[in-house]
């Protein structure tokens, strides 16, 4: 990853906090590695980011602000894979002006929306005063509606090969760097179903109607939650390269380039979703969903995509923003979402 090292050395410290055996849980099945420490990501007691506020840095955990909240809710690049410090992650550069609230970091690589609202239900009890909940997410819910059973029980989750094998399933090698172990667990899925069992992938389309239900039902279930703070929910569909339709940046051509070459079966997870046309389908069907449930929607390709910032580089990879991309879909949500 001779590209990474040159233009994102940083990227090297989340591989180090990826690394490890997965922290289980209850309920949520998994959460962020707890107490870590270092100049790009730190984490509380309970493992989430610390992010930085008016009255300086703050955390759910160890460091709640007094008064009015903010929350952020989603997976990696809510978390702020891809940026170089807690700093300039979203809730931190959303806590900035003259009228901002310190924003909690409540988000985690690889959750769906299923876990999403439900570390908010388990954290309810601490969020008494939230003005906002921003719902920053939607890809991993398109992924994993196309794994094998997505549409049976409560759906699929990333890391359930290993779960499985948790209640007894032979051990296997593990790669240590998260995506690589979203890609296997993905592959071992797949594998273990019989050809002809009933259970095959869904396509794009089904993909589409399974994300958008699992959403707006975690949604539904995130208002009832929030309605006694008397805060405002908002979603917003988390910008990919591929669906804002940017230019590629220099930058961006090569390290994608390079995840391609380097990490093709992780990438190959995501590459069925990426097309265009699934955004299409997708954000139209979402931003129905939560008109229909009364919850401002905000697609943050489409913005991006008509950002002056547009042609600059923004992506350390085809999901996750770096330090420019992130302070630009900030200011988008400050203005669009009137925080």
């Amino acid at each position: 990853m001779e590209q990474q090292k040159r233009l994102t050395p940083y990227m090297r410290q989340y591989e180090d906090f990826a690394m490890g055996d997965i922290r289980w849980l209850p309920y949520v099945m998994f959460f962020n590695r707890t107490g870590y420490g270092s100049a790009v990501l730190n984490t509380d007691s309970g493992g989430f980011r610390v992010s930085h506020g008016p009255s300086g840095p703050c955390s759910l955990q160890d460091a709640p602000p007094a008064g009015e909240v903010g929350v952020l809710l989603g997976a990696s690049p809510a978390f702020g894979l891809g940026v170089s410090s807690d700093g300039n992650t979203l809730p931190s550069l959303l806590a900035r002006g003259p009228d901002a609230v310190p924003w909690l970091n409540l988000a985690a690589p690889a959750f769906n929306s299923t876990q999403e609202v439900l570390l908010f239900l388990l954290h309810r009890h601490q969020l008494t005063g939230v003005r906002d909940i921003v719902v920053f997410s939607g890809l991993n819910n398109l992924v994993v509606a196309g794994l094998p059973a997505a549409k049976a029980d409560y759906g699929q989750f990333f890391f359930s090969g290993a779960f499985f094998r948790q209640l007894g399933a032979p051990d296997q090698e593990q790669p240590r760097w998260a995506l690589g172990r979203i890609a296997q667990a993905t592959r071992r899925i797949g594998r273990d179903r019989e050809p002809g069992d009933g259970q095959d992938v869904p396509d794009p389309a089904e993909r589409v109607d399974v994300a958008v239900r699992q959403t707006a039902r975690d949604l539904a279930r995130l208002l009832e939650l929030a309605a006694p703070t008397g805060a405002r929910v908002h979603f917003v569909l988390q910008p990919t390269v591929s669906w804002c339709g940017k230019p590629y940046s220099p930058e961006e051509r090569a390290l994608i380039e390079e995840n391609d070459r380097e990490r093709p079966q992780m990438w190959d997870l995501f590459r069925p979703v990426l097309d265009p046309s699934v955004h299409r389908a997708y954000a139209h069907r979402l931003e129905t969903a939560c008109k229909e449930l009364g919850v401002a929607f905000l697609d943050a390709n489409t913005a991006l995509g008509a950002s002056p910032a547009a042609d600059s580089w923004l992506f350390v990879d085809q999901a996750h923003l770096n330090d420019h991309g992130t302070r630009t879909v900030a200011e988008i949500l400050k203005a669009e979402l009137a925080l």
